[in-house]
């Protein structure tokens, strides 16, 4: 846009300057011929166009001089480019006319071009401003994404420490529930169990009873919530973190995409599964890579567990009698899952459990 608006002012005074002097119907021909060359010109951004039209207008200037007003105007095109030193050729029909132009003509020749170069300097220090100005824009907002996603990992981390610290809490006070508060009441419950067995007074066995009664249902009471609280700390995520971890056998990479958290009974089965896949993979194969994905589905849950190991040791009895990976499926089986196992390309298990059933088998244990 910057070089159309200078080539139309520098247009507007060569015209200016050359119908000042001439007034004929001929006049028509520099002006299309100039406009029609520099179109072409700033359009196809051509370094063999720029030198064929260098060479072309300076020809039609030797032949006529009429054309020399329209010179600031071409060798806008060429100024700070490797073709500007094909504008001396101009200096040819420039001494080769100096009768035929006006006077006054070379000064007003040299003001405008001076114009057209300063123009192009101008447009051209405007073009790199703008690039500039638009990388520093970038990199600006590609800063601040950055800072965005480290705050928002920040503020993540922040989050998952805060509920890791209140998931261990919580097992702390179920633990010292269980060991404190816990054993007293076993300890009453005997004592009572006790004092019954040996008084004979009826009144006295009747109330000792009731406090019997009472203290059993204290204690389970307690006993729901220890376990209650138990499960609550259970954080799948941050346990198989800490697997990954600490094993140390070779590089492994973990992918965990679910929102809802399963069942108790589940995460134990998952976080099962992960340590004695791990420990196999160190006891029975080569591997130097292990993948480990567990996703949520609308309707499943999948646990992948993949190693790159190509010589897992006695593979076939290995896969068909190993009691890790026989308990691996019979697990599955009682949540209605699929349990597969592939060789290929390395040792893949893959499981998938409906959450529905998963679901049922939970309220199934916790009736038993």
């Amino acid at each position: 846009m910057l070089e159309i608006l200078d080539k139309v002012i520098l247009f507007l005074l060569c015209s200016t300057f050359y119908l000042h002097h001439y007034n004929t119907l001929y006049v028509l021909l520099p002006m299309i011929l100039i406009i029609i060359l520099s179109c072409f010109c700033t359009y196809f951004e051509n370094r063999k166009l720029l030198r064929f039209g260098t060479f072309f207008y300076a020809i039609l200037s030797t032949i006529h001089p009429h054309f020399l007003f329209y010179m600031p105007l071409q060798l806008y095109d060429i100024f700070l480019t490797q073709e500007q030193k094909y504008g001396l050729i101009y200096l040819f029909p420039l001494l080769f006319h100096p009768r035929d132009l006006p006077s006054g003509f070379y000064i007003w020749i040299i003001m405008f071009c001076l114009l057209s170069f300063t123009s192009k300097i101008k447009k051209d220090r405007i073009l790199e401003l703008s690039q500039e100005y638009y990388a520093y824009r970038d990199t600006a907002k590609e800063l601040e994404i950055s800072l965005e996603e480290k705050n928002r990992r920040l503020i993540q981390s922040q989050d998952d420490k805060i509920h890791l610290a209140t998931l261990q809490e919580r097992n702390r006070i179920a633990k010292e529930i269980h060991d404190n508060t816990g054993h007293l009441l076993s300890r009453s419950l005997l004592q009572i169990g006790a004092l019954m067995t040996v008084t004979k007074d009826k009144v006295l066995l009747e109330n000792l009873n009731l406090l019997k009664d009472s203290l059993s249902a204290g204690m389970d009471n307690i006993r729901s919530s220890i376990h209650n609280l138990h499960d609550e700390s259970v954080d799948l995520y941050a346990s198989i973190r800490t697997l990954v971890k600490e094993f140390t056998f070779c590089p492994i990479t973990f992918d965990y995409h679910i929102k809802n958290a399963p069942t108790t009974q589940t995460k134990y089965f998952f976080l099962w599964t992960i340590k004695e896949s791990l420990s196999n993979i160190i006891k029975h194969s080569n591997a130097t890579k292990v993948s480990i994905v567990l996703m949520e589905h609308p309707i499943m849950y999948q646990l992948i567990i993949t190693n790159n190991g190509n010589s897992i040791s006695d593979a076939n009895i290995y896969l068909s009698d190993g009691i890790g990976i026989r308990t691996m499926k019979e697990r599955t089986h009682a949540f209605k899952g699929i349990f597969q196992i592939s060789t290929e390309k390395g040792f893949r298990i893959f499981i998938t459990i409906p959450i529905k059933n998963e679901e049922v088998v939970n309220n199934e244990s916790s009736c038993d």
